[in-house]
């Protein structure tokens, strides 16, 4: 029986040195960027989404296999 990996994204709160447990893996980049900025929008009250704040975030998101 073979083993299938899936490539993801992959974010977390604390790659931003925050006090919380919040992580989000997905498909897509783009999913994992809506994800954290709703996120980050109710539970820090970081609302910005300036393209520089995108850049930082985008920076930040790893690659993964499950």
């Amino acid at each position: 029986m073979a083993h299938h990996t899936k490539d993801l994204k992959e974010l977390s709160c604390k790659d931003f040195r925050q006090d919380c447990d919040f992580s989000v893996r997905a498909e897509t980049e783009k999913e994992v960027l809506d994800k954290c900025r709703v996120h980050a929008c109710n539970a820090h009250a970081k609302c910005d989404d300036s393209p520089e704040v995108r850049e930082r975030i985008k920076s930040h998101v790893r690659a993964v296999q499950m």
